[in-house]
């Protein structure tokens, strides 16, 4: 099965994302992040914040549950199950605070198909552009995922 190359290019809306204060708690103390600007609103207001920012890598959260499974496959063709997660970009053009709600669009970027020693393979880059309910964008992002032959076959 795999994605089809005709794919290349093609657009979809993500649903929207509310960003919670106590999401971001959680993920920074998930990922071992001591920085206080992540969990106590005073050391973000002394850093120059109105509140406490995302964590540079928050935006896999928002993509993530941004697009439901059932969705992905239907529109992408991609389950999330059985897909390796290859590389993540973030490049953040403005602060993303608690109460800001994100809509992303998401594009497939590229599609390479590749043979290595245990079969084929697609890797698939998607970029993704968030914008804020101000409709600022303040969020890119690029992801590569790949798809092994086995999980192209259904």
């Amino acid at each position: 099965m795999g994605i089809n190359a005709d794919m290349v290019g093609r657009t979809f809306t993500l649903n929207p994302f509310e960003v919670e204060r106590g999401k971001i708690r959680e993920f920074a103390a998930a990922t071992g992040d001591k920085n206080p600007i992540y969990t106590d609103r005073a050391a973000a207001e002394a850093a120059g914040y109105d509140d406490i920012p995302l964590p540079p890598t928050f935006g896999t959260v928002v993509g993530f549950w941004a697009l439901d499974e059932t969705r992905q496959t239907e529109q992408l063709g991609l389950p999330i199950s059985g897909v390796l997660h290859g590389e993540e970009e973030y490049f953040y053009l403005a602060p993303i605070l608690p109460g800001d709600t994100l809509t992303g669009e998401r594009k497939i970027a590229s599609l390479v198909e590749r043979k290595g020693k245990s079969g084929s393979m697609q890797i698939v880059a998607l970029e993704t552009t968030y914008t804020n309910q101000n409709g600022q964008e303040v969020l890119k992002s690029r992801t590569t995922i790949v798809l092994p032959e086995n999980m192209q076959e259904g």
